[in-house]
């Protein structure tokens, strides 16, 4: 994937207003690319090529997200619609040279028993009846044993069909790396969505998934509604167990391991100071959480420029939301009287990240994401134009 090269002819006359995304889609030599799909990041918003490249999209008053040019074999290709608006373009993409020199696992019954599995947790959740990929097999792994380190790409788009939420979703998996060492997952994306059911359960189940979710807390943020909906942000900070062994006391603790294995000795006797350590090692965590300041108000780890919106902020962000789940008696939908606590945290690792009204930020791939917000995966995963309540 590369962000791609986009030319934009600025037109003579006012069309800065206009609703449509106009364009031709080209290869670097000049020939022009029919059926790629063109659409807007998260969301229903789409069109495809015609003969020639040629292109319309209407954007039905966004004015934020990303632009998507998609076709099976070719480079995937993303631009942020805000400089595209009002303008017509000339996309230029390219058919996919593999880049990477890497050992595929191919798709087999032990494939799927070791890495694919493991992968669907992640990136799908644990409800297979209602959330699936249609198309899996296309699923390629490649797994540094070495490192402990596994990588999914995916050569064709993921049809993910979602009947709990009632969405079709073209996903375009870009990367999804998993540090068994580092105990880290992270994955992205674009997607377009299909909808496919109106039925009140499938909203019911969409305005739960929708409550204190990721693109709650963005949007409520944007807004400056975070009491109002329910969101208290807390200033966090990680701080050094005392309790924990030191990095020189773990490590005269494996050099001792590594010496009895060596000796093929399977008892592995340890002296009291040794003894001592790995007590430690067991029953503390590495690391405290202390809290700085509870309650915080929004200019405190945000900052608006030019009418926009960053999170400006570099320790933890704690949010802490009193879920209340809906539920629908007869025939109407009716908040729950008790909640239940979610927490998450939020590590922003860039140095600034914008907010965009529809409920998602700049740089994704940067923000670091705990507890509630991490299990997020696709399966709770709704459009950027979703209103709550439909």
């Amino acid at each position: 994937m590369r962000k791609f090269l986009l030319l934009i002819l600025f037109l003579s006359f006012a069309i800065v207003y206009s609703q449509t995304i106009t364009g031709k889609i080209l290869t670097e030599n000049g020939t022009a690319i029919p059926d790629v799909n063109v659409y807007l990041d998260g969301t229903k918003i789409s069109t495809t090529s015609v003969s020639g490249g040629i292109f319309t999209l209407d954007i039905q008053g966004q004015k934020s997200g990303n632009l998507i040019f998609q076709k099976d074999n070719y480079e995937t290709s993303i631009f942020p619609l805000n400089q595209a608006i009002g303008k017509s373009v000339k996309v230029i993409i390219n058919p996919v040279k593999e880049i990477e020199e890497v050992v595929i696992i191919p798709y087999t019954e032990q494939a799927y028993k070791d890495f694919i599995n493991y992968f669907l947790d992640r990136f799908l959740g644990f409800d297979r009846e209602e959330v699936s990929i249609k198309n899996q097999r296309t699923l390629k792994f490649s797994y540094d044993k070495k490192n402990q380190f596994l990588k999914v790409k995916a050569p064709q788009t993921l049809i993910i069909e979602n009947k709990k939420l009632g969405y079709t979703i073209q996903y375009n998996l870009i990367n999804f790396e998993t540090d068994f060492k580092k105990k880290n997952t992270s994955y992205l994306g674009t997607s377009f969505f299909k909808d496919n059911s109106d039925k009140k359960t499938i909203i019911l189940n969409r305005m739960n998934a929708y409550t204190g979710s990721l693109m709650h807390f963005f949007r409520s943020l944007y807004q400056d509604e975070l009491e109002k909906e329910g969101f208290i942000v807390n200033h966090a900070r990680r701080i050094k167990n005392p309790k924990y062994p030191s990095e020189a006391e773990i490590q005269q603790l494996q050099d001792h391991y590594n010496f009895v294995r060596s000796q093929k000795n399977m008892v592995i006797k340890l002296s009291p100071e040794l003894q001592d350590i790995a007590n430690r090692k067991n029953e503390n965590s590495e690391f405290l959480m202390a809290i700085l300041k509870t309650k915080m108000k929004e200019s405190d780890f945000t900052k608006r420029k030019d009418a926009r919106l960053f999170i400006d902020f570099e320790d933890l962000l704690m949010v802490n939301y009193q879920k209340y789940y809906y539920e629908l008696k007869k025939g109407n939908f009716v908040k729950s009287a008790t909640a239940s606590a979610q927490t998450s945290f939020i590590h922003p690792e860039a140095l600034e990240f914008e907010i965009f009204p529809e409920g998602i930020c700049s740089e994704p791939d940067q923000l670091i994401l705990e507890d509630h917000f991490s299990n997020q995966n696709v399966s709770k995963m709704l459009p950027l134009d979703y209103t709550f309540g439909n």
